[in-house]
Parts: C-alpha cells; sequence; structure tokens
C-alpha cells in the first residue's frame, strides 16, 4: 500500500541550497523504492507557485502563511491558517520537518498536529539545541548540548562580543521580557537584559518540539545524546545516520582520478562563513613554506562582507590558493574529481555533515574537524585525519605531513569504506512511518520528562 509524505523544509531545489536539502532530495527518490509517495512543501520569501524537481512535486509557500487565516468557507476549515490548509490540499498521512527556521519550524509542527496528521522531526542542524547556534562551549569546546539558563547565557553572551565578566553578569540577570518599544530603543542593550528569557525559550520549544512529534530522528550519536540530556524520551528518539544517493556512489565509482604528480590538491566546498571554518584552511596555508607542493581550491561564497576580506587578505598573494566560487550540488563531482583531501574545518557541531560522505564515495580521504558528527564519521589515521577545530598550526602540520609523503594518502584511500546509501535511509524512514501509522498514538499533553530549568 503506497504512504504519502509530506516533507517541509525551509528552503529548496533550484535554489542554492545545503546538505538539508540535498537529504531531503534524495530521500524522496529512495523512498519511492518503499512505496512511499513524497511531496515537498517548503517555504519561499516569494509567491506561492508549485513544479515538480526529480520528479517529485513540489509545493512553495510564503513565510508567512502560518500567520495567515485561510478563506475556506467549509465550517470544518473555518480558523485554519493558510499554511494548514495547504496541508490539507497535499493530504499527507505522515508530516516530515526538516528544518528549524521561521518558515518551516515549531509553529508549522503545531499546526500541523492540531490537524491531528502524524508528525516526524529530523535535527539537521543544533539550532534548536543551541542559542549560539554551534554548540562550542564559550567558544572553545565541543558542549554537551544540555541546555542551562546561566550556562547558555553567558555562553550566547561571549558569542554577541562580551568580555568574561560581562556575559557572567548578564547570565545572572533575572529573566528579564523587554516590551518591543523599548527594546526597539534600547537596541543591542536590551537583546543583552533579554538573554536569559531566551534561553528559557529556547528549552520550552524543545519541549514542545518533543510534546509534538510522533519521533525525533537524530542523524548522528551527539544529536540522540544531547536531546535525551534535555529530558525527550529515549523511545521517541530515532538514530539514522545520513548517506549518499545511489547514483552519486556510482559516479564515485566510475570518476577517473589522476593525481597531479606536481602537487597535493586539497579542496574545501560549503559556505564561506565562520562557522565552516575555511579561515583555519587559509591561515594552515600562510604557515607553511611557499615552496611546498601543495594547491588549496576553495569552492563557496559568503555573506558576511568583514569575513570574507579577511579571507582574502590572508589569502593575499598566495598563488597555491584558488577561489572557485559558488558551486551547485550537480558540480560537486566535478570538483570532487578535482581533489585528493577534501577539508572540513568546521567550527560547529555538524549534524553530518553529508559532504565527508559525498567525498567517500569518490575515495577520497577527508581531514575534518575534530567534533560533532565529523568526529563520527572520519576514522583518524584509517581514513583521513581528525585535528583540532581552532588551531591552524596542527592543520598545517598534517597537510605538510602528506604532502612531504603520499604514500600515506595512499594508505588512507585503500582503507575508505564502501558508502551507505540514501536506500539504506529510506528504508529506515519508511519502518518509521509505518510503526507510527500502525500503532497510532496522541502527541503527549505534557512532557514531564524535559527537566524544567
Amino acid at each position: 500500500m503506497t504512504l504519502r509524505v509530506a516533507h517541509c523544509v525551509g528552503f529548496y531545489f533550484p535554489e542554492n541550497v545545503g546538505g538539508t536539502e540535498v537529504y531531503v532530495a534524495d530521500l524522496a527518490t529512495g523512498l519511492a523504492r518503499y512505496s512511499v509517495e513524497s511531496s515537498i512543501v517548503a517555504a519561499t520569501d516569494r509567491g506561492h507557485e508549485e513544479y515538480s524537481w526529480a520528479g517529485v512535486p513540489v509545493i512553495r509557500y510564503p513565510s508567512n502563511w502560518a500567520d495567515m487565516r485561510a478563506e475556506a468557507s467549509g465550517s470544518s476549515r473555518v480558523g485554519l491558517s493558510k499554511f494548514q490548509e495547504l496541508i490539507l490540499h497535499t493530504n499527507p498521512q505522515v508530516f516530515h520537518l526538516h528544518s528549524w527556521t521561521a518558515g518551516a519550524g515549531l509553529k508549522h509542527l503545531a499546526q500541523v498536529a492540531q490537524l491531528g496528521i502524524p508528525r516526524v522531526v529530523t535535527v539537521h542542524v543544533p539550532s534548536a539545541l543551541c542559542l549560539r547556534g554551534t554548540m562550542i562551549l564559550n567558544g572553545k569546546e565541543a558542549c554537551d548540548g544540555r541546555i542551562e539558563e546561566q550556562r547558555c547565557t553567558q555562553c550566547w553572551a561571549l558569542s554577541r562580543g562580551l568580555p568574561m565578566p560581562a556575559a557572567y553578569a548578564v547570565s545572572h540577570l533575572p529573566r528579564l521580557a523587554v516590551a518591543p518599544d523599548l527594546s526597539r530603543t534600547l537596541g543591542r542593550v536590551a537583546t543583552m537584559l533579554s538573554a536569559r528569557s531566551l534561553v528559557s525559550a529556547q528549552i520550552n520549544d524543545l519541549r514542545k518540539m518533543s510534546e509534538l512529534s510522533d519521533r525525533i530522528v537524530a542523524p548522528s550519536q551527539w544529536v540522540y545524546a544531547a536531546l535525551a540530556a534535555n529530558g525527550v524520551p529515549p523511545e521517541k528518539i530515532a538514530i539514522s545516520r545520513q548517506a549518499v544517493a545511489e547514483s552519486f556512489v556510482q559516479l564515485g565509482a566510475r570518476a577517473a582520478r589522476t593525481p597531479d604528480p606536481k602537487a597535493l590538491r586539497i579542496g574545501f566546498v560549503g559556505r564561506l562563513e565562520p562557522y565552516k571554518g575555511p579561515h583555519i584552511l587559509l591561515e594552515a596555508m600562510a604557515r607553511l613554506p611557499r615552496d611546498l607542493p601543495i594547491r588549496l581550491l576553495v569552492a563557496g561564497s559568503g555573506t558576511e562582507p568583514p569575513y570574507l576580506r579577511t579571507l582574502e587578505m590572508t589569502a593575499a598573494g598566495d598563488e597555491r590558493i584558488e577561489f572557485l566560487g559558488s558551486i551547485q550540488h550537480s558540480q560537486l563531482p566535478d570538483f570532487l574529481s578535482q581533489v585528493d583531501i577534501l577539508a572540513v574545518p568546521s567550527n560547529y557541531m555538524e549534524t553530518g555533515p553529508l559532504v565527508v560522505l559525498e567525498a567517500y564515495a569518490f575515495g577520497i580521504p577527508v581531514m575534518g574537524a575534530n567534533l560533532g558528527g565529523i568526529a563520527e564519521r572520519i576514522r583518524d589515521g584509517v581514513d583521513g585525519w581528525l585535528l583540532p577545530f581552532d588551531d591552524s598550526q596542527a592543520w598545517a602540520a598534517a597537510m605538510q605531513d602528506v604532502a612531504l609523503d603520499r604514500t600515506k594518502l595512499a594508505r588512507l584511500i585503500a582503507n575508505i569504506r564502501a558508502t551507505r546509501t540514501m536506500i539504506d535511509v529510506a528504508g529506515e524512514m519508511a519502518s518509521i512511518y509505518r510503526q507510527i501509522l500502525e500503532a497510532p498514538q496522541p502527541a503527549q499533553a505534557s512532557a514531564a520528562g524535559l527537566a524544567r530549568r
């Protein structure tokens, strides 16, 4: 029997998207093998539109539809939002939320719960667990994810540029909800005054996610541990690790790879933003002798001009570094075919990232930050390197070591294991959907297991 699932995301193709949207597109394709019919409902800043992408129907809805009343005249639909009307029109048996944004997040999950449709949430990003968004405690070390008002307020204040004494003081202020008019007048001061209230809202939102979800999917073990640490019932959490599309694996198997005898080629692909850590690679290159046979290929674009200027200044005059600009996911195979090592120097706790597995599908070892999902996927010294996320000297040493002895690269390549595919993930998701439908239970009215902070 065919099962209908609506996947909800904050962005989607043909926009320049990230790993979450690639995951959703590949999942929708894989689910077809298990008699699961998918549709995509995705927020947009434009108007309502419908189209097909990779054979899957896509409905784009304006981001404010959850706040707008529908115009349906039927008595059963009076008072519904336009988003709820859209979901009813799509008619899914299961609603699967993949984002945690204003356009596709808690409000939308709650409105689907009002319709009585079973709900699954996959935690693709740390923002549901971390107000700072990185899961790096005080900017120095991996966090266990437990949301505690004073600790989290101090950490967040530090990320906003406050020195430690001031951040500590802010964390010990009482909870304050600053009125909108006063907030506009006081600006940054008002934000700091209400910091503890923001953290309190974070745990309340997580509690509501738990209440409203029939199942929460964790792509990595650390996500599972963080959810459980905040009181989400373990039986409600399922671990389903990311994977690569079967077609991508086939491309990797056929890819012609010819090492450059003149220089080791290291590649970076992703957003040129601080949390992705490209500055670590550029700083490492600056530490290396100019005659070392090494090249750095950087693919991506950014939205923070000061940070981009810093990258440009760090790389200035270094002909070994090449900026390729942003590339589409369809261009990733060509990019991977040009590099010997992929670098993933993320400065935050990734739930994946998918690009590590994509590199392995092409037989490419990975240098990654020793954090979160990266640390769960790379076997240090076996099929890649795990390096400190904030130490460019350590990265430089690893890069120089392999550039001077390419036999080490060959050994790591030989150790790369077969890559998990989205067919595996689709089978796990299909099983979860059917379990929920075969044993339907209403969402719990309260989340007593969630510790109140």
